[in-house]
């Protein structure tokens, strides 16, 4: 302990310390013995009380223990009094206060003390109340001693009202208690709810928010817990949705349907599909075997479809998409994007707040130059307002917190990969079936739902490491350009069946063996690879594993 002077120890003191650890270890183990065999008879009595009261005095998280006292007390409501009861339960909750101030993260104390109020006829929960008054003195971060505080308060007639006094008061005091912000956001949607959302909080009381929690980051930039507290504040717009894409299929009669957010089958009701303005019944299946799926297809009837059925139309919801067949094999129809695709996604405040945020922040950025929190908020406050007003502002923040907060310089990159393939997505005419991402610097790719019609993406000269995450919303894609980047791995390419050229020059891929998810790409005619060295029975193996493809490398 700090502070304590260090005592040297000898050999003797050592022996008189080992011989009283083993006296002790000797009665705890008798103990035991004696209380599992009271366990295992079923033996309810003030003995088995007394015996495993002394466990738990030294060890006050063994939950097979307080299971035996839970079965007592409940064998105790029909052999009791309810005077005896009552005091049995007072008890127990006296010790388990002592238990709990030498071990206040303890869950077994604390959900023992939820089963004797619980249990008892008349609780007093006002004492809790203060029980937990104290325990949050000691230490106003003790989660469990926050989680049962709102047991409390659910069970008792304590308003909400009241709560938020009582979080403000110890935000008063630590501006840093981040369990006093978070049980805030719990509170004031139920206090103080929006009138168009319950789950946010009215316009006049997220102004008064916003203005405390400012003087908490004004205090101290450095501090997190406000930061997120004003992340919750200014609120994540929910994306709602829709219909993005259809794709009709002369050779395999199918229509594929993309929807905005992953949905599920039962979700899939409210796709209707309509040919020549006639609803037709149709049943729609996954890609894969997840539950919540973007793409969603059914079979269309061969002879609806050569009788001359050349208006397809699907709604859903609030949106709807029409494909008209021209005489082709196939036939898309994308949504219109613009800089309003992504926006919403941002944050629901009203744009007013979000501007009034930004001016403080800004103000706050020249007062505290290099607080990455600070530039975190700047940036994606820049992203809700205006993404193509404040387009290089935000490469150049990101760019710098990549310097600032070097531990996190991935996740910065990552983030502005996103921003750069939704800036390029909203300015792009999706029907024209090809996404050019050439050097843009990206470290990862992300939006894959917006990519299912394209049959050309080129990703060369960029920052890539794997091609590991799943690519099955590409279920058009014919040509992949990856060339010139460093990845080391192409798992993700297996569900690529339509894929004709896969270009993987200049990566970091060491043996020709990386190519074997590609196997079961049936479409596939060439790839071009630079390897070096190439081993000639990697060379020898994979030409037997693709006979009909065309492998291009050099060494």
């Amino acid at each position: 302990m700090h502070g304590r002077l260090k005592v040297k120890t000898t050999a003797v003191q050592a022996e008189e310390k080992r011989i009283k650890r083993q006296k002790k270890l000797k009665l705890f183990q008798g103990a035991l013995a004696a209380a599992f065999k009271k366990i295992h008879s079923k033996e309810y009595d003030a003995e088995g009380l007394y015996i495993t009261q002394e466990i738990l005095a030294a060890n006050s998280d063994y939950y097979t223990i307080w299971n035996y006292r839970k079965n007592a007390f409940l064998h105790y409501k029909n052999t009791k009094t309810s005077e005896e009861l009552l005091k049995c339960f007072q008890d127990e909750l006296s010790f388990l206060q002592n238990c709990l101030k030498n071990n206040p993260k303890s869950y077994s104390c604390w959900n023992q003390r939820c089963f004797v109020l619980l249990t008892m006829s008349e609780p007093d929960w006002k004492k809790e109340l203060q029980l937990c008054d104290l325990f949050l003195q000691f230490d106003d971060r003790n989660f469990h001693c926050w989680d049962y505080r709102r047991f409390v308060v659910q069970h008792s007639a304590v308003l909400p009202g009241e709560e938020i006094q009582f979080t403000h008061k110890l935000i008063e005091n630590n501006f840093s208690n981040y369990s006093s912000w978070h049980y805030r956001s719990k509170l004031l949607p139920i206090e103080c709810p929006d009138a168009s959302d319950k789950n946010r909080i009215g316009e006049k009381m997220l102004l008064e928010e916003l203005e405390l929690v400012q003087n908490a980051f004004f205090t101290d930039p450095n501090d997190q817990s406000a930061w997120f507290y004003h992340r919750w504040l200014l609120g994540r717009g929910e994306t709602k949705q829709s219909l993005l894409s259809l794709h009709v299929s002369l050779l395999d009669n199918k229509l594929t349907c993309t929807l905005r957010k992953p949905a599920s089958i039962k979700d899939c009701s409210c796709l209707n599909v309509y040919m020549n303005d006639i609803p037709h019944a149709v049943v729609w299946n996954g890609c894969n075997q997840q539950k919540y799926q973007h793409i969603w297809q059914c079979d269309l009837p061969k002879e609806d479809l050569s009788s001359g059925a050349n208006k397809i139309k699907v709604e859903f919801r609030s949106s709807e998409l029409m494909v008209e067949m021209t005489g082709e094999d196939e036939a898309i129809s994308c949504i219109e994007t613009n800089t309003e695709t992504f926006r919403q996604s941002s944050s629901d405040a009203k744009l007013s707040v979000l501007t009034e945020e930004l001016k403080s922040c800004q103000e706050l950025n020249d007062l505290e130059p290099g607080n990455k929190w600070v530039m975190l908020t700047l940036v994606l406050l820049m992203r809700a307002i205006d993404p193509t007003h404040h387009s290089s502002q935000v490469h150049d923040t990101l760019h710098e917190l990549c310097t600032v907060d070097g531990m996190r310089q991935c996740y910065y990159q990552d983030l502005l990969s996103k921003f750069v393939i939704e800036d390029h997505i909203a300015a792009v005419d999706l029907h024209q079936r090809c996404i050019n991402l050439h050097g843009k610097a990206l470290t990862r790719v992300c939006r894959f739902e917006f990519f299912s019609t394209i049959t050309s993406l080129n990703l060369s000269h960029n920052q890539l490491h794997s091609l590991n995450s799943p690519l099955k919303l590409l279920h058009c894609l014919q040509k992949l350009d990856v060339s010139e980047n460093q990845i080391v791995e192409i798992s993700g390419l297996k569900d690529l069946t339509k894929l004709v050229l896969l270009n993987l020059d200049s990566n970091r891929m060491s043996s020709l063996k990386t190519l074997e998810p590609v196997t079961t790409c049936t479409a596939l005619q060439k790839i071009s690879v630079k390897l070096n060295p190439i081993p000639s029975e990697d060379i020898d193996s994979l030409l037997q594993i693709l006979p009909n493809v065309e492998i291009v490398y050099e060494s």
